[in-house]
């Protein structure tokens, strides 16, 4: 992501952004299992978690870097 010099991006990772990257890598999930309670608007390294059915949770890890 671009970003100013205070680690705040210049827009945001959101569910469907994650869906996609996820997909790129082999994984089929839906934007609306990702568990995201706001937008990623900063620089770092995040945990994610994603509802696979009913009963099955897990979470991957995310890092947000500057282009």
């Amino acid at each position: 992501m671009k970003a100013g010099e205070d680690a705040h991006t210049y827009g945001s990772v959101n569910s469907q952004i994650l869906a996609e990257a996820l997909a790129e890598k082999g994984f089929k999930v839906d934007k609306k299992q990702i568990e995201l309670e706001e937008p990623i608007k900063e620089l770092g390294i995040f945990t994610i978690q994603v509802k696979l059915n009913n009963n099955v949770k897990t979470s991957f890890n995310v890092s947000v870097i500057q282009e």
